[in-house]
C-alpha cells in the first residue's frame, strides 16, 4: 500500500476558530457528573451591527471547504440562506481580502445583486427547491454522454447520435452538410457540426440572469476587416432620470381626471441619441463581450430563456445595440409661434406668399364640400426650423360639361322635334329647368371646345360643350342627367380634391406659393401654423431655385392587445414608440435611425399587478417607460405624447389593417377626450352612427401620412409571408429565432411575473425598431415620393398601395393638358373588394391575376378571360447540360404601344368596345397619341437618370436618389398597360389591352421563326422571352449567336428591342412556366460565376412546405451540378433516406413544416371551407379574439395527427397549437406522401435512373401506387415504329402480386410466382410437388381443393377492388379519391374536383385485372416453361393433371371476362342502315356469321 495515491494525501484538519470545540470537550468532561450545567449570566449575547458589518463578519467566516476537482461543480461556502441578500461592497471588500488565502482556486459564482432588504419573500425566492426533471437527454449531461458513448463504442457501432433540439437555419446547414452518398454513414457528423452541438449544449446551462443588462465592453474590431458577425459599440442606457423607479400610481379616478384634462401637460421625456447605428447587414447577435460574465444560478424554476431561445441579458442587447449609447441629448426645444402673423415670404414677383411643402391633402364631401386641407411644411425664421402647417382652401366649385344634342328631343317621347339645338338653347334650359330643380342659386357657364376619345360611342371626337361652375354646397348632380337640349353631363363625380390637383397641375409633394394667405382665428386643425385661401387660383407652384424638401418627423408604434374575457373584444395593454425628427426623403436613412423612444402600459382588467413589479422596475433602464393603471388613463396618456411629438410619418406593421381600428376602437369606447390629436385635423366627438364612425376610423389620421411596411413590402419584394418575422428574416437578415411573435394570450401570460412584463417591453420596443428598419431598408419613403411625383396623385394613397390610382392620375394630368373630357369615376361598382395592386398583375390571359370578389358568396373565384393574353410556346422538355441563351424583349407591352401608336386617340375604342373583334392599327401617319407620348416621356427620362448615374465622382447621396427615380420611372412605365387590361379602371379599353397582346404574340412567333431559319432550335418562349438551345460549351460563341439574333430581328422594329439576357448553364425545364437553370456570366476579370434561377416550381411557391421546398432545392443542386449521372442519383436517394428518418425520429424543426397560405378572401367567405386547411384555421384563430385574420393575410399551419379519422385537410392545426398540445403529432405520412414526394418526383420526371416509385422507396412509402401511375403513363404513351409491342412474361406481370399459398400440414406461406422454383442446391423442382419446408413431406398438389378455393377467393378479391370504382387523381400531390364520376371530362377522362387540373384515373383498372387473373393462370400453366429450364423437371401424369386442373379452374373465370374478345359486329355496327334490313343487308350479315374468326 506504500505506492497507493492514497497515503500521500493529508488528513483534513478541522479548525477551531469560535472555540466551539473546546466547549464540547467540557460538555464531555462534565458526562456523569451531578452538575451538569453552568448559568453564567452573559451581559452581551448578541453583537449588535449594521448591515455591512454583519455581511464583512459573515464573509470574512465563509471558507470554500467543500469544493469538487475542477471548480465547476458543487460548492459550499457555509452560508445561510439568509445571506443571499448581502450587499455587493461588503461582498468587493471582503473578496479582496480572502482572494490571497484561496490562491488559485477556480472562482465558481459570484453573488447576484443587491435585492433589497430581507423579508419573506426573498427567502422563500432563495430556498434551494427541487427542479422539475423533464425531457432528459444524453446529449444534456457531458459526463454521462461520456459514459455512454464509450458503452455504445464497446458494443453496437451502429448507434445513432442523439438529437439536439436546433433551429431551422442549423438543420438546414447541417442537413446539407451531412448528405452522403450510402458508401459510408449518412448520419456521421462532422467535427463542425459536433462543435456546434457543444457550443449549444453551453449555452442551454444559461439559467435565471438578472433581468438587468450586462455591460458589455465592446472589442476592438477593425474597420477594414469587421465581419458580418461583428456589431457596432453597444453601451449601457441608465441615465433616465424617470428610470429610477415608477413616478406615483394613478388611481382610476385620477387617471381619469388626467385624461379628461384637455390641456394635459407631460413632462418632457429624454431623448436617447445613438453614439453608432447598426449597420444595416450587420445583426445584432452575437453581443461580444470581453470579460466573462460568470452567472449564479438562483434557486428558481422560472427560465430566463424566452421562446426564441435568447436570454434576457441577449434581448437586452439586442435592444441596447439598435438603441445606441446611454447619453442623452438635450430635449427638443418647444417652439413659440405668434399665431396672429404667418411666415411669409417673399416670391420672385416681389408678392408675400406663405411657401408650404405640402405632402397630404384631405377633403371632407359631406361635411364641407368645396373645402380642401392641404397638410405640410413651412419654415419659420425665428424658430430656425420647419414646422407643420394646414391651410385651408375653400370655395372650390363643381365644373360640369353639357354635350348639347342635334337637335331637340321631346322627353315625353324620346323623340326628336326638328328643331336644331343652339349653345343659348342649353343655357336656358340648365337656367330654368336643371338649375332650379336641383336649388343651384348661381352658376357660371361659358362655351369650350373639347375632345372626347373614350368608351361613350354617341360622343363626338370634337365637340362644343357649355361648362358649368357652380357651389360646391349645392350638390352633386346625378350622373345620368339628360335633357332637350343637352344628350350627357360629364364631371358631376369629380370630387374637389382632384379638381384642385388637375386644374392646378400640382403633381406630387412640392413647395407650392400660396398667395393672400388669412391667418386664422379659430383653429381647425392642430397644426402649429394654420392659413386659409379664399379661392383656389391662389394656388401656385413654386417655380425658382430648387429648395429641398424639409425633414419629417417619424414616430413607429408598435401594440400589443389582450381580448377582454367578458366582452371578447382586443384591449391594448401597451404602446411603444420610436422618434426621429429629422428624416430627410432626399438623403439616406438616417443615422441613428430614431433620437426618442418611450413606451406606455398598463394591465389586462382581469389580471393584477406582481408584486415586484416596483423593484423590477427600478432595474430596468432599456427605455423610458410609462405605467398607467387602466386603459383609459394609457390612451390618455399616448395621445398627450403624440401630440406633444407631432409626428408627419406614421410607421408600423399592418397599421392600416388593425392597430388603427382597434386604437380609435379603443378611443372611442373609451370616451377619450380630443381624440382626433391622433390626426392633425380637429374633430368633434364621433356620432353613434355606425357609418359616421366607421368613416372617421378611416380618415383619422388625415394631415399624418401612414406608412404600412407589410403592403410596401408586397409591392416591393417577394416574401414567402408578409409577417414582420419573416420580412426581417429576409430583409434585415435576422437569424430565425432572434424575434418572437407572440399572440393575444402569450401577452397575457406575460403580466403574470415582472420578468416576464419587463420582457415584453424590451419586445415590443424591438419590434418598432425592426419596423423602422425595415422601412430605411426598403426606401419605401423616398421610392413613393418619386412615384407620386410622376403620377402626380396623393403620397398617402401610394403608400397604401393604390396603383391604379396613379395611373389614373397621370393619364387624368396628360389629357386634360390636352383639353380632353376624361371618363367619369364609376362608384356604383363594388371596386371596395377590388385589390388595386391587381393592375400590374394581369397574367398572360389577360385577365386580372387578382380575385374576382365581385361575385355571390360561393362563387368560384375562376372566370373566363376578358380577351386572349401573351403567348407560350409548348416547351421541349428534358434536362440540357449544353448552354442555353436566353433572349428578352425590353419592356415589351410598353414598346408595342409606342411602335404602333396604340391610345385611345388614335384607336376607335367605343366601335369595337362590345366586339371581340380585333380592331385595326392606326394609320403610320397619324401623330403620336397622349398614352405612348407620356411612355416616351418616361423611357426617355429613365434613360437620362441612368446617364446621369454614369457621371464619374458622383456623390453616394445623389447616387441613391437616381437610382430611385430611375426604379420610379420603370415601375410607373411598366405598369401604363395594366389600365387598360383592369375592369376597374377608369381608363379600361379592353379592345386596346387585346390589340397590344395581339401585337405582342405576332412578335414572339415571328421572332421563333426567324430563329428557326437561322438553323437554331427554340426549346422555349414565354411572352416576351425566347430560349435557344446553342448546342455549344463556348461562352464567347453563344453571344456571338445572341448578337446576330439580336441584328436580325431590331431590324424590323423602331422601338421593339431584342436583347441578350443572360445564359444558361444546365436547364430542367418541366412544362410551361416551369424550369429550373444555372446562369452563368463573366466578370470583367474573365472570371465565370453562376447562379440558381427558379420559375414556377413548387419550391419556390409559399404554399408548400419549407422542408419540402429545402428539399427540392437540395435535389435541384444535385441536378444542376457537374456530378457523374450515377452519383447524381445516389446522393438524391440518400438525401431522402436521411429525410425520412428526420422525419421519422422528429428531428425536423417544427417550422420547416409549416405550410403557408394566402387568403383571397374572408374566412366567413368561403363555402367549401372543410376541404381548405389554411381556411379552418384562420377561422379557428379568429374564434379566439385578438387580431383577426383577414382578406390578403397569410395562414400558416402543420398537418397533425390527432387521433380522429377526419381528412388530411381537416386536421390542420396552428403551429403554437402544435407546440402547445400534447395530444398533437405530425403527420408523418402526409408530408412524405402529399408534400416532400409530389415536389421531388416532378423535378426527377425527366432524369434517367429514378422514377418515382424509387423515390417512394426512399421516402419509406408504398412504391405500388406510384408503379401503377407509371404503368398508365407508359400505356398512354404512343409506340413509335419498330418498338416492341409484345412484352415478355417478366415484364408483362412486373406489377402483379404474387398468389400465396399456405401448407395444410406446416402452414408455412409459399409464394408462387412461376410453375417451378430452382432450389439452394441448384436443383428444378415444380412448385406444388413438395412444401417449401424442407422439414415438410406433405405435397400440396395431393389435396386441390384447398388450393382452389385460395384461388378463388384471391380472384374475387381482385374483381370485387375492380368494381368498387375507386377514382384517384392523376397529380401526387391532390389527395383526391372518390366513387362518385365528375360531370365534367377532357380527352374522355374526367376533370377532378378538387383541384381542378389532373384528371381522374380508375384506382385499379381492367388492364390491371385481366393481367392479375392471367398471371394466376400463367403459374399453372406448365406449357409456358421454357424449353430450357423444362429439361431439368420430372413432370408425371399425376403432377400434369394437377396443374392442368388449376388452370382449368382460372380459365373458367376468364370466361366471363369480355376484355379479350374482339366483337366484330360491334366494332362495324355504325356501317350498316338502322332502318328495315333488306334482304341484302340479311345476306351480307349471315355469309359474315360463317366466316371463322
Amino acid at each position: 500500500m506504500s505506492d497507493s495515491i492514497a497515503t500521500g494525501r493529508q488528513k483534513r484538519q478541522k479548525l477551531d476558530k469560535k472555540g466551539k470545540f473546546a466547549a464540547l470537550q467540557k460538555l464531555k468532561d462534565l458526562k456523569g457528573a451531578k452538575n451538569k450545567y453552568e448559568l453564567t449570566e452573559e451581559d452581551d449575547v448578541y453583537e449588535e451591527v449594521d448591515e455591512k458589518e454583519y455581511g464583512k463578519k459573515v464573509l470574512e467566516r465563509a471558507d470554500d471547504w467543500i469544493v469538487d476537482d475542477d471548480g465547476s461543480g458543487y460548492v459550499e461556502d457555509g452560508r445561510d440562506i439568509f445571506d443571499d441578500d448581502l450587499d455587493d461592497e461588503s461582498i468587493s471588500k471582503t473578496s479582496k481580502n480572502t482572494s490571497s488565502k484561496k490562491g488559485n482556486r477556480s472562482r465558481v459564482s459570484e453573488p447576484s445583486e443587491n435585492k433589497g432588504s430581507s423579508n419573506i419573500r426573498n427567502m422563500l425566492m432563495s430556498m434551494p427547491v427541487k427542479r422539475k426533471i423533464s425531457n432528459v437527454k444524453l446529449d444534456e449531461d457531458d459526463v454521462l454522454g461520456d459514459i455512454m458513448s464509450e458503452l455504445n463504442s464497446a458494443g453496437s457501432s451502429d448507434a445513432k447520435d442523439e438529437f439536439v433540439e436546433m433551429s431551422a437555419s442549423d438543420y438546414l446547414k447541417s442537413f446539407r452538410r451531412n448528405v452522403k452518398i450510402p458508401k459510408t454513414d449518412p448520419l456521421q457528423q462532422r467535427p463542425s457540426q459536433e462543435l456546434d452541438l457543444r457550443i449549444r449544449k453551453e449555452m442551454m446551462k444559461i439559467k435565471n440572469e438578472p433581468i438587468s443588462p450586462v455591460k458589455i465592453k465592446p472589442e476592438p474590431v477593425s474597420p477594414v476587416k469587421m465581419d458580418v458577425d461583428d456589431v457596432a459599440e453597444s453601451q449601457r442606457i441608465d441615465d433616465f432620470d424617470s428610470n429610477d423607479g415608477f413616478p406615483s400610481n394613478l388611481s382610476e379616478s385620477a387617471a381619469i381626471s388626467a385624461a379628461n384634462d384637455v390641456n394635459w401637460e407631460i413632462e418632457e421625456f429624454d431623448s436617447q441619441e445613438l453614439c453608432k447605428a447598426l449597420d444595416s447587414t450587420s445583426n445584432a447577435l452575437p453581443l461580444k463581450s470581453e470579460p466573462k460574465v460568470n452567472v449564479k444560478q438562483e434557486p428558481v424554476e422560472l427560465d430566463d430563456r424566452s421562446e426564441s431561445g435568447l436570454t434576457d441579458e441577449q434581448l437586452n442587447a439586442v435592444w441596447q445595440t439598435m438603441s445606441g449609447s446611454n447619453t442623452s441629448a438635450a430635449p427638443e426645444e418647444v417652439v413659440s409661434l405668434d399665431l396672429s402673423k404667418l411666415p411669409l415670404v417673399t416670391n420672385e414677383k416681389g408678392a408675400q406668399v406663405l411657401r408650404l411643402f405640402w405632402f397630404d391633402a384631405y377633403e371632407d364631401p359631406f361635411r364641407q364640400p368645396g373645402v380642401v386641407y392641404l397638410f405640410g411644411k413651412v419654415w419659420v425664421e425665428s424658430a430656425k426650423s420647419h414646422v407643420s402647417c394646414c391651410v385651408a382652401v375653400k370655395n372650390i366649385d363643381r365644373k360640369i360639361y353639357l354635350l348639347p344634342r342635334e337637335e331637340q328631343v321631346d322627353m315625353s317621347t324620346k323623340q326628336k322635334t326638328g328643331k336644331e339645338v343652339s349653345m343659348m338653347d342649353v343655357y336656358n334650359e340648365f337656367n330654368n329647368d336643371v338649375a332650379k330643380k336641383y336649388k343651384i342659386d348661381h352658376f357660371k357657364s361659358k362655351k369650350v371646345t373639347k375632345n372626347y376619345a373614350f368608351n361613350l360611342p354617341d360622343v363626338p371626337l370634337s365637340s362644343e360643350y357649355l361648362e358649368v361652375k357652380y357651389p360646391a354646397t349645392c350638390g352633386a348632380l346625378p350622373n345620368s342627367l339628360e335633357g332637350s337640349t343637352f344628350s350627357r353631363v360629364f364631371g358631376t363625380p369629380t370630387n374637389s380634391l382632384e379638381l384642385l390637383l388637375i386644374e392646378r397641375r400640382i403633381k406630387g409633394p412640392c413647395w407650392l406659393d400660396l398667395c393672400a394667405p388669412e391667418a386664422v382665428k379659430n383653429p381647425t386643425s392642430w397644426c402649429k401654423i394654420e392659413a386659409s385661401l379664399s379661392k383656389p387660383e391662389n394656388v401656385t407652384i413654386y417655380s425658382g431655385k430648387p429648395i429641398p424638401p424639409p425633414p419629417l418627423v417619424v414616430a413607429s408604434m408598435n401594440m400589443r392587445t389582450v381580448v377582454n374575457p367578458k366582452t371578447h373584444q382586443s384591449e391594448i395593454v401597451m404602446i411603444g414608440c420610436l422618434v426621429n425628427h429629422q428624416f430627410y426623403l432626399d438623403r439616406p436613412a438616417p443615422n441613428p435611425p430614431f433620437q426618442q423612444h418611450f413606451c406606455a402600459f398598463t394591465k389586462p382588467c382581469d389580471i393584477p399587478w406582481p408584486l415586484d413589479h416596483k423593484e423590477e422596475a427600478s432595474r430596468y433602464t432599456a427605455t423610458k417607460v410609462e405605467k398607467v393603471d387602466t386603459e383609459r388613463a394609457l390612451l390618455g396618456f399616448f395621445l398627450a405624447k403624440f401630440f406633444k411629438i407631432d409626428p408627419d410619418l406614421l410607421v408600423g406593421h399592418d397599421i392600416a389593417g388593425f392597430d388603427l381600428e382597434v386604437l380609435m376602437h379603443r378611443i372611442f369606447v373609451n370616451k377619450i377626450p380630443n381624440w382626433s390629436r391622433i390626426g392633425r385635423l380637429r374633430r368633434a366627438n364621433p356620432s353613434q352612427n355606425t357609418k359616421g364612425r366607421a368613416y372617421l376610423e378611416r380618415n383619422a389620421v388625415c394631415g399624418r401620412l401612414v406608412c404600412d411596411v407589410k403592403i410596401s413590402a408586397k409591392e416591393l419584394i417577394r416574401c414567402r409571408s408578409y409577417d414582420i418575422g419573416a420580412l426581417c428574416e429576409t430583409v434585415l437578415k435576422l437569424k430565425e429565432n432572434e424575434r418572437q411573435d407572440l399572440s393575444a394570450d402569450d401577452v397575457k401570460k406575460c403580466f403574470i411575473n415582472s420578468r416576464e412584463m419587463f420582457m415584453l417591453i424590451t419586445r415590443t420596443m424591438q419590434d418598432a425598431a425592426y419596423i423602422l428598419r425595415l422601412m430605411y431598408e426598403l426606401n419605401v419613403m423616398p421610392l413613393a415620393m418619386q412615384i407620386t411625383n410622376i403620377a402626380g396623385n396623393l403620397l398617402s394613397r401610394t403608400l397604401m398601395g393604390g396603383r391604379s390610382e396613379r395611373n389614373e392620375y397621370l393619364l387624368l394630368h396628360a389629357f386634360t393638358e390636352k383639353d380632353y373630357i376624361v371618363p367619369d369615376k364609376e362608384y356604383k361598382k363594388n371596386a371596395k373588394h377590388v385589390q388595386e395592386a391587381d393592375v400590374d398583375t394581369l397574367d398572360e390571359t389577360g385577365a386580372d391575376a387578382g380575385n374576382n370578389n365581385n361575385k355571390k358568396q360561393g362563387a368560384s373565384s375562376r372566370r373566363k378571360p376578358a380577351y386572349s393574353g401573351g403567348l407560350v410556346l409548348d416547351p421541349k422538355k428534358g434536362f440540357y447540360d449544353k448552354l442555353i441563351l436566353l433572349m428578352d424583349f425590353n419592356s415589351l407591352y410598353p414598346s408595342i404601344i409606342q411602335e404602333y401608336n396604340i391610345c385611345f386617340t388614335t384607336v376607335n375604342v367605343a366601335q369595337k368596345l362590345n366586339d371581340d373583334t380585333e380592331p385595326e392599327l392606326p394609320q403610320p401617319n397619324l401623330e403620336p397619341g397622349i398614352l405612348p407620348t407620356e411612355i416616351r416621356k418616361l423611357v426617355e427620362s429613365r434613360r437620362e437618370v441612368k446617364k446621369l448615374m454614369k457621371t464619374p465622382d458622383l456623390s453616394p447621396d445623389l447616387k441613391m436618389q437616381y437610382n430611385i427615380r430611375q426604379t420610379a420611372l420603370k415601375l410607373t412605365a411598366n405598369s401604363m398597360y395594366g389600365c387598360l387590361g383592369f375592369s376597374f379602371s377608369r381608363f379600361y379599353a379592353k379592345p386596346l389591352a387585346a390589340l397590344v397582346t395581339a401585337k405582342g404574340r405576332d412578335i414572339l412567333v415571328n421572332t421563333r421563326d426567324l430563329v428557326q431559319k437561322l438553323n437554331y432550335e427554340v426549346i422555349y418562349g414565354d411572352t416576351d422571352s425566347i430560349m435557344i438551345n446553342t448546342n455549344c460549351l463556348d461562352y464567347g460563341e453563344v453571344f456571338k449567336i445572341g448578337h446576330k439574333i439580336k441584328a436580325e430581328v431590331n431590324k424590323l422594329y423602331r422601338q421593339v428591342e431584342l436583347d441578350v439576357d443572360g445564359v444558361f448553364k444546365y436547364m430542367l425545364l418541366l412544362k410551361k412556366k416551369k424550369y429550373a437553370a444555372v446562369t452563368i456570366s463573366q466578370l470583367p476579370s474573365g472570371e465565370f460565376v453562376t447562379s440558381q434561377e427558379l420559375k414556377g416550381l413548387d419550391i419556390v411557391r409559399r404554399d408548400w412546405s419549407q422542408i419540402s421546398a429545402e428539399a427540392g432545392k437540395f435535389i435541384l443542386s444535385q441536378i444542376l451540378s457537374d456530378m457523374p449521372p450515377d452519383n447524381r442519383i445516389e446522393a438524391i436517394h440518400a438525401h431522402l433516406n436521411k429525410l425520412r428518418e428526420d422525419l421519422e425520429e422528429g428531428r425536423v424543426p417544427l417550422q420547416l413544416l409549416a405550410i403557408t397560405k394566402q387568403l383571397t378572401k374572408n374566412p366567413e367567405e368561403y363555402v367549401d371551407h372543410k376541404s381548405q386547411p389554411h381556411v379552418l384555421v384562420a377561422m379557428r384563430l379568429n374564434q379566439r379574439g385578438g387580431k383577426r385574420i383577414r382578406q390578403g393575410d397569410t395562414v400558416s399551419y402543420v398537418i397533425c395527427d390527432d387521433g380522429s379519422n377526419e381528412s388530411a385537410m381537416q386536421r390542420a392545426y396552428p403551429l403554437e397549437e402544435l407546440k402547445t398540445n400534447k395530444s398533437l403529432k405530425v403527420d408523418i405520412k402526409y408530408y412524405l406522401s402529399q408534400q416532400i414526394h409530389p415536389v421531388v418526383s416532378r423535378l426527377c420526371e425527366p432524369i434517367d435512373g429514378t422514377d418515382s416509385a424509387r423515390i417512394a422507396e426512399c421516402l419509406g412509402l408504398d412504391p405500388t401506387s406510384y408503379r401503377r401511375q407509371l404503368q398508365r403513363a407508359e400505356e398512354n404513351e404512343d409506340i413509335g415504329l419498330g418498338e416492341k409491342t409484345v412484352l415478355d412474361v417478366q415484364e408483362r406481370f412486373r406489377y402483379c402480386d404474387r398468389f400465396k399459398l399456405r401448407c395444410s400440414n406446416c402452414s408455412k406461406e409459399t409464394m408462387i410466382d412461376s410453375p417451378f422454383r430452382k432450389t439452394e442446391t441448384g436443383e428444378y423442382e415444380l412448385v406444388l410437388e413438395k412444401c417449401i419446408n424442407p422439414e415438410c413431406a406433405f405435397s400440396p398438389m395431393q389435396h386441390l381443393a384447398p388450393i382452389q378455393n385460395a384461388l378463388t377467393l384471391a380472384m374475387r378479391s381482385y374483381v370485387q377492388r375492380y368494381y368498387t370504382s375507386w377514382l384517384t387523381c392523376e397529380d401526387p400531390a391532390c389527395p383526391q379519391r372518390t366513387r362518385r364520376l365528375p360531370l365534367r371530362f377532357q380527352s374522355n377522362f374526367p376533370i377532378c374536383n378538387l383541384c381542378e387540373k389532373g384528371v381522374m384515373y380508375r384506382e385499379y383498372t381492367d388492364t390491371e385485372l385481366y393481367t392479375q387473373l392471367s398471371f394466376f393462370q400463367h403459374i399453372f400453366d406448365l406449357s409456358k416453361i421454357p424449353a430450357s429450364d423444362k429439361r431439368h423437371l420430372r413432370i408425371s401424369m399425376d403432377i400434369d393433371s394437377a396443374y392442368f386442373k388449376l388452370k382449368d379452374h382460372i380459365e373458367q373465370l376468364l370466361k366471363h371476362s369480355a376484355y379479350s374478345v374482339v366483337n366484330m359486329s360491334h366494332m362495324f355496327e355504325g356501317m350498316y342502315v338502322t332502318g328495315a334490313p333488306s334482304k341484302i343487308t340479311m345476306n351480307i350479315k349471315q355469309e359474315i356469321k360463317r366466316e371463322p374468326l
